[in-house]
């Protein structure tokens, strides 16, 4: 019979290896300094049976240092933020055949989340990691023995829910090539929050918009013990309102992000309908923790839509501007004073304001008077027009003089 292919006996061989390696693992070291020594017998006899006294034959070796260690700790740690003296637990335990001593050194992958305080191994507390270090080397470990290692730390204020990772490595002082890092990650717990200002209360008076913006700020405060992102959401409740742009975003929501504590000012932007005078509305912001959508607050601003309401009012006097004719009679080639009042009886200023009187053809423009300075006043073809600058405030009243003759 043939002998079977190589490939087909790997396997068992294999097998095998793996087995006696796996024995050989499971065995703890042995100890450094032991002396091994092997003897070996050889006994024979003659050719005549004679039997003579074993012979032996002995060699010793001495077993040396072989480095191994073992270092682990917390995964993963929340603490407050902030808070003191808290602590991450770290165990160092000798793999190696031998006495030896641990030697450390530490690493913070982002920096002022926690600022460490201290050391403590055996009860006692070591202010710097030298002097961890020097304390560490003369503390001799056992084969397979174990010693704790407490690292003491703060966590700082406004850092909720930003990681940081702690790695501790350590080192066998006797074969520094032996060494193993254990990393906690260090996530303070965020307690989020948000405020919103103002609360109403403002009162605000509006006119329709036609193409004009009107600007409302709110402040949003970051009221949560760690960095968050808010989502912002502008509406209105009434229906003479509508929203532009919320923070320079054109819409009705946008996003900011705060530093804990921090506040920033958002600009609303809205236009006002054109609606009845005395409709009302209300601006409002709400801002809501993306970390924890629980947390939201609102601000808000009240608002009534304003119109100016112009009267005119128009008397007849005699020359002399004070008596009034009232259902008197006039005769031709007399002189007659008109007084024509404009009166703002509504709740917004009126502006470019003017005044139309096209005099009946019995009547000849003379000339015509302001009451003060801001009129300008013409006449054409036997009509007058008086146009006013500025503004005339709510219950405001300015009049002109015509000055006519009877034909």
């Amino acid at each position: 019979m043939l002998p079977r292919p190589l490939s087909w006996r790997t396997p068992a061989v294999l097998v095998a290896v793996l087995a006696a390696f796996a024995v050989s693992a499971a065995q703890a070291q042995t100890p450094e300094g032991t002396v091994i020594t092997n003897t070996s017998t050889v006994t024979y006899t003659d050719a005549n049976s004679n039997v003579y006294a074993p012979v032996s034959a002995s060699v010793s070796v001495t077993v040396g240092f072989v480095g191994a260690i073992s270092l682990t700790g917390a995964a993963s740690v929340s603490p407050a933020s902030p808070s003191t003296a808290d602590t991450l637990f770290f165990t160092y335990q000798n793999l190696g055949n031998g006495n030896d001593s641990l030697r450390v050194t530490e690493s913070i992958s982002v920096g002022g989340v926690i600022t460490v305080t201290g050391y403590r191994v055996s009860g006692t507390t070591y202010g710097s990691l030298a002097a961890l270090n020097t304390a560490l080397s003369g503390i001799l470990v056992a084969q397979n023995g174990t010693l704790q290692v407490k690292v003491v730390y703060d966590v700082a204020t406004g850092v909720g829910g930003v990681s940081t990772n702690y790695t501790l490595t350590g080192f066998s002082r006797r074969d520094a090539s032996k060494t193993q890092a254990a990393t906690t990650t260090i996530l303070p717990s965020l307690t989020a929050g948000v405020n919103v200002t103002p609360d109403l209360g403002q009162n605000l008076q509006q006119l329709p918009s036609n193409a004009t913006n009107y600007t409302f700020t709110f402040v949003v405060q970051n009221t949560g013990n760690g960095p968050d992102t808010m989502d912002l959401v502008a509406s209105h409740p009434g229906a003479a309102v509508s929203i532009v742009s919320v923070n320079g975003v054109a819409g009705t929501s946008t996003q900011i992000s705060l530093a804990s504590n921090a506040s920033q000012n958002v600009a609303v932007v809205y236009t006002v309908l054109n609606v009845a005078a005395g409709t009302q509305d209300t601006v409002v912001l709400t801002a809501t923790s993306v970390a924890n959508n629980a947390n939201s607050d609102l601000g808000s601003a009240d608002l009534t839509v304003i119109k100016p309401a112009l009267a005119i009012t128009k008397v007849a006097y005699r020359d002399d501007q004070t008596t009034a004719i009232g259902a008197g009679l006039v005769v031709p080639g007399e002189f007659i004073q008109y007084k024509v009042t404009v009166t703002n009886s509504g709740a917004g200023g009126a502006t470019s304001v003017q005044i139309n009187d096209a005099l009946p053809a019995q009547l000849t423009f003379i000339s015509s008077t302001a009451d003060a300075v801001g009129w300008t006043i013409n006449n054409v073809g036997n009509t007058v027009t008086a146009d006013l600058a500025g503004t005339l405030a709510s219950a405001a009243s300015r009049f002109i003089w015509v000055r006519a003759q009877v034909n």
